[in-house]
C-alpha cells in the first residue's frame, strides 16, 4: 500500500531514530561510504537497509491487511523516490497478508534471497520498542552485530546508563554474594553491570543465577527483561520532562497561514486529546514501573529471591506494554523538541501542525481504563 502521510514522511526523514522510528534512510545518508557501515550492514538487501521502520498502531481501516487482529505492527516504509520524500512511500506491515511476496516485490528481490533479512525483521517485530539501546542489545543477544552507526548511542549516555545500573543492583549483589569482602563486591557489581548491559555471563556470576533460580534461556531472557526495565526507569525522568513541555506548549504554537474553520476546529480537538492522552499514558508507565520497583524492593528488603524470579518470569506482558508506551512518548518528546527547538517562537502551517497532532494522537490511542495491572499477581506480596 502507499503511505499518504507525505508531510509526516518528510519529517521522519529529517528526524533521527527514536523508540518508535528506526530511520535507516537517514543512517544511509550520513554514513554511506563509511567502512564500518559498508562492512556491517543491518540488512543485506540495500533497499531494505534504506527503509524507515516504524512501530505503528493500526487504524481501523488497516486491520483487514493483517491475518489476525493486533494493535501495534512493525511498518516498513520504502520512499518512492530516493532523492525526495515529498512523493511519499510504499508501506508494508510485517506479517501482513502476502507479506513475503510484497516485501520481495518492494525490494526488487526474491523470497529466498531475503531469508536472512526476514529472520531479522521477525526479531525486530517482537520488540515492543525500537529504542536504539534496546534494539542493539536485543540483536547482540541473537548474535547480530551491525555497525554502531545504526544505533547512535553516545558514549556519555552509555556511561550514565552504566552508573545508574550500578546503583540499582549494588544492593542485590550484597544479598546474592553475601559474606564477601567489599572489594570483591565491587568487582561483582561491575561484572553484573557488564552482564546486564552487554549480555555477557560467566561462571563467576553463577551464584546470582542460582540465587534467582533461573536456568538457561530463562536466565538470559530474564536478564534482558531486567535490562529493559532498568533502561526505561533511567529514561523516565527525561521523558516526563519532555512530555510536560509538550503539554504546556501545544496550545502556544502559532499557525502561520490562513486555516479554514474545519481545520482550526480539528487542531483544537486534537491538541486537547493529545494533552489528555499524554497524562493518561504517563500514569500508565508509572503504574507498570511501580510493579517492578515493588518486586525489586521486596527482594532487597526480604532477601527473598523467589519474588524477583517470579517477576522476571511473569513480566513479558508488562515489558511489552511498557515498551510500546515508552517508545511512543519518547518519540513525541524528542520529535517535539526537534520540530520546535525555540519555545519562544513555535510556528508552523496549519496542515503541518494538524498532521503532527494526528500522528501523536494516533500513536497514543487506546481505550482508557482497560488495563488491569492491579489484577496481576504482585511478586513477593505473599513472600515470607
Amino acid at each position: 500500500m502507499e503511505t499518504k502521510g507525505v508531510r509526516s514522511l518528510e519529517m521522519l526523514h529529517k528526524f533521527g531514530s527514536t523508540g518508535r522510528v528506526l530511520n535507516l534512510y537517514r543512517v544511509f545518508e550520513k554514513h554511506s561510504g563509511d567502512p564500518e557501515y559498508e562492512e556491517k550492514p543491518l540488512f543485506q538487501n540495500p533497499k531494505l537497509n534504506r527503509a524507515i521502520i516504524v512501530k505503528h498502531r493500526l487504524r481501523t481501516d488497516e486491520q483487514y491487511l493483517m491475518p489476525r487482529r493486533q494493535k501495534v505492527v512493525t511498518k516498513i516504509i520504502f520512499p518512492l523516490i530516493r532523492e525526495s520524500l515529498n512523493f511519499g512511500g510504499q508501506a508494508i506491515f510485517v506479517n501482513q497478508t502476502n507479506y513475503r511476496e510484497a516485501l520481495a516485490a518492494a525490494t526488487g528481490s526474491n523470497v529466498e534471497a531475503l531469508k536472512e533479512d526476514m529472520e531479522l525483521l521477525v526479531m525486530i517485530n517482537k520488540l515492543p520498542s525500537l529504542d536504539p539501546f534496546l534494539l542493539r542489545e536485543y540483536l547482540r543477544k541473537h548474535d547480530h552485530y551491525p555497525a554502531d552507526c545504526y544505533f547512535d548511542i553516545s558514549p556519555a549516555d552509555v556511561e550514565r546508563m552504566r552508573n545508574f545500573t550500578s546503583t540499582e543492583i549494588s544492593r542485590l549483589i550484597e544479598i546474592a554474594f553475601s559474606g564477601g569482602d567489599s572489594e570483591g563486591s565491587n568487582e561483582l557489581v561491575n561484572k553484573m553491570v557488564d552482564l546486564i548491559l552487554s549480555n555477557e555471563a560467566d561462571e563467576k556470576l553463577e551464584p546470582l543465577r542460582v540465587a534467582l533460580g533461573l536456568e538457561g534461556d530463562s536466565f538470559r531472557d530474564g536478564i534482558f527483561a531486567w535490562r529493559g526495565f532498568i533502561y526505561f526507569k533511567w529514561q523516565m525522568d527525561t521523558i516526563y520532562s519532555d512530555l510536560v513541555s509538550v503539554i504546556g506548549h501545544v496550545d502556544k504554537v502559532r499557525i502561520t497561514d490562513r486555516a479554514d474553520t474545519e481545520t482550526k476546529a480539528n487542531i483544537s480537538r486534537l491538541a486537547s486529546q493529545l494533552k489528555q492522552s499524554l497524562r493518561e499514558v504517563a500514569f500508565e508507565c508509572k503504574e507498570i514501573m511501580a510493579l517492578y520497583d515493588k518486586a525489586f524492593d521486596d527482594l532487597i528488603e526480604k532477601a527473598h529471591a523467589a519474588a524477583f524470579k517470579k517477576f522476571l518470569l511473569e513480566s513479558p506482558q508488562l515489558f511489552i506494554e511498557l515498551g510500546h508506551l515508552m517508545g511512543v512518548v519518547s518519540h513525541i518528546g524528542s520529535f517535539w523538541s526537534y520540530r520546535f527547538p525555540n519555545r519562544e517562537a513555535m510556528q508552523i502551517d496549519a496542515k503541518g501542525f494538524e498532521d503532527i497532532l494526528m500522528d501523536f494522537v494516533h500513536g497514543l490511542s487506546y481505550t482508557p481504563g482497560t488495563r488491569t495491572y492491579a489484577s496481576l499477581s504482585l511478586p513477593g506480596a505473599n513472600a515470607a
